[in-house]
């Protein structure tokens, strides 16, 4: 029998108990720890010599009575606690690799929504699924800020089978308005062209061309026959290039972090000024007492730098000193860490960034030229 779970049998005394103690080893049955007392008779045994016992004990007209030896006992060495535990261990290692939800966790549901259209749209996965299938962090995050030029960053967070993406913005930049159109839009640098915004002018270039620096992108005077028409130049020309940076800060860094904004009621003369997001409209009535504003709480904490941070603090660090650098609408691909040096309180190192920028700039000339 498979079963050898430990039992201790008492019997009643009996004149009959001898003989069948006798008969039980005649049958080679294992017998342990054979106690007699005044009123009764144990003996230890195992679960695989139960039937051959209770049948000897019919013969013998004895009454018994059977009690597990191990119910204190956590862990039974039998099959069933064996298999139990196998089950116990394999169920979260295979429910680990499955990823069972995706979720976008973002400051206005407008934002939320949008990054979650945008990333079903382009990945087009449905959970739960395998982890294996989760494209990488550098490809997720490339492609929704390909997509959402409004965002500086994307944090991406994996917690047991929970992926939570959290959208952060850019700085909002005022841009000038033109006051007359431009002759030329030429290019400020070297790059590779992605893709046009442009609202007057003929386009001089294609997308996967390499433009260079003050090559004419976008022309505003066009041929018609003999004579030259001006009809101005207008838009944006979006260019990949190469931007290599140097940076040393120090390994511990105090950080402030953005917490849930809550709305909060105020009573004038009771609490003092405090900054806030937006404040509710009130009756004029009841303005002059009472005041209802939306608060940004901030936390800060201070963290140490170590090489298991690289990805998920130092790179989005580096990312975010270079965007504020950068002008507007202007798209960090990917960074490469080309050194890094640890030592003395600092991190030093230099970072390749793959930068998407508007390379085009405004030239203005006279009409005709």
């Amino acid at each position: 029998m498979w079963n050898h779970r430990p039992i201790i049998i008492r019997i009643k005394r009996h004149e009959n108990v001898h003989p069948f103690i006798q008969a039980l080893h005649g049958q080679k049955i294992e017998l342990k720890h054979v106690t007699f007392r005044d009123q009764e008779v144990t003996f230890e045994t195992n679960m695989a010599y139960l039937s051959k016992i209770r049948r000897t004990r019919k013969r013998y007209k004895l009454k018994m009575t059977v009690h597990y030896a191990d119910e204190m006992q956590v862990f039974r060495a039998q099959l069933w606690t064996v298999l139990g535990l196998i089950i116990m261990v394999i169920i979260p290692l295979l429910c680990a690799q499955v990823v069972w939800r995706i979720d976008v966790e973002a400051d206005s549901p407008e934002i939320r929504q949008q990054i979650e259209k945008t990333f079903h749209e382009t990945f087009q996965l449905e959970t739960p699924m395998s982890k294996t299938k989760v494209p990488s962090d550098s490809m997720i995050r490339q492609q929704l800020l390909e997509k959402h030029r409004e965002l500086a960053w994307v944090h991406i967070e994996k917690s047991g089978g929970r992926v939570v993406l959290r959208p952060q913005e850019s700085p909002k930049q005022t841009e000038q308005k033109k006051e007359q159109l431009a002759t030329h839009l030429v290019a400020t640098k070297n790059g590779v062209i992605t893709n046009f915004n442009i609202q007057h002018g003929e386009r001089k270039v294609s997308v996967n061309d390499t433009a260079y620096d003050g090559d004419v992108l976008v022309s505003g005077v066009i041929d018609s026959g003999e004579d030259k028409v001006f009809v101005g130049a207008e838009g944006e020309v979006y260019a990949d290039y190469w931007l290599e940076s140097t940076f040393k800060i120090p390994t511990k860094i105090t950080m402030e972090t953005m917490q849930e904004k809550r709305w909060r009621v105020l009573i004038t003369g009771v609490h003092g000024e405090v900054d806030y997001v937006q404040k509710k409209e009130l009756p004029n009535w009841l303005d002059p007492y009472v005041s209802i504003v939306e608060e940004q709480q901030t936390q800060k904490m201070e963290v140490e730098l170590d090489e298991s941070k690289i990805e998920s603090l130092l790179l989005p660090l580096l990312h975010e000193k270079m965007i504020r650098s950068l002008p507007s609408k202007t798209v960090i691909k990917k960074e490469n860490l080309l050194q890094l040096k640890w030592g003395d309180g600092t991190v030093e190192g230099k970072v390749l960034f793959l930068v998407n920028e508007n390379i085009a700039s405004p030239i203005h000339a006279l009409q005709g030229e």
